[in-house]
């Protein structure tokens, strides 16, 4: 397990139980989720000791040209392998930080199919200035497509953790429940959703590199999660 799900005290296998039943059970009562960091963002350790300034001063921090390619790569891959998973997802959420965004576009491309769809509940942990998000009206000026994604009318102007405490924003287990109920609740079996490195430890156990994928399934019966070794 990694640092931030030892720190949790979480284990892979099994979670708590979802507080709502999936009004559209699965066929076998699994549902598949392809979890994937972004790519390499102005913050990230990996891209130069200037990564301070950015993590700690700079607010929504955006894709630097290595990212930018390794979301690049990443759609090449799949567009190159006619048995790619990820290919039978049918809908794509993203974070609403624009590094999530601009991976998703870059990676999946800027179509609606599969369907995109907004989620704060899959953004990074509020706890440095980079995590601090940016209004719907200055993400579609950046990012046009988005406002015709699903949840992006739904999306307020401060839809990020500004007002949660730092320990609540350390350890967001109740936003990790309540991402995964949701996702729980929707009606699609494969799932592609696009984010951050540290929300996706707390909820999976696994540190992911820069536009690095783990696929997990969630149980629709008892909510337990199931972290793959490889593809499903």
């Amino acid at each position: 397990q990694g640092l931030w799900a030892q720190i949790a005290g979480i284990q892979l296998v099994p979670c708590e139980p979802p507080l709502m039943q999936d009004p559209n059970p699965c066929v076998d009562g699994i549902k598949r989720v392809a979890l994937i960091r972004h790519g390499q963002g102005y913050h990230n350790w990996s891209h130069s000791f200037t990564a301070l300034y950015h993590l700690l001063t700079q607010k929504d921090t955006a894709l630097t040209p290595v990212g930018q390619g390794q979301a690049q790569a990443l759609r090449k891959a799949i567009t190159a392998d006619a048995q790619h998973p990820l290919h039978g997802v049918e809908v794509v959420i993203s974070s609403p930080l624009s590094r999530a965004i601009e991976t998703t576009l870059l990676a999946f491309g800027d179509a609606d199919t599969p369907r995109r769809c907004l989620s704060p509940l899959a953004a990074e942990r509020c706890i440095c200035r980079c995590d601090y998000g940016r209004t719907p009206r200055e993400l579609a000026a950046d990012f046009p497509s988005v406002a015709g994604w699903e949840g992006f009318d739904g999306l307020q102007d401060v839809w990020w953790g500004k007002e949660r405490s730092f320990s609540q924003e350390f350890r967001p287990m109740d936003r990790v429940e309540e991402f995964k109920r949701m996702l729980l609740g929707r009606k699609e079996q494969n799932i592609a959703v696009v984010g951050h490195g540290g929300f996706f430890e707390c909820f999976c156990g696994v540190h992911l590199g820069n536009c690095r994928i783990v696929w997990v399934e969630l149980n629709t019966a008892d909510g337990s999660v199931r972290t793959l070794e490889g593809r499903p």
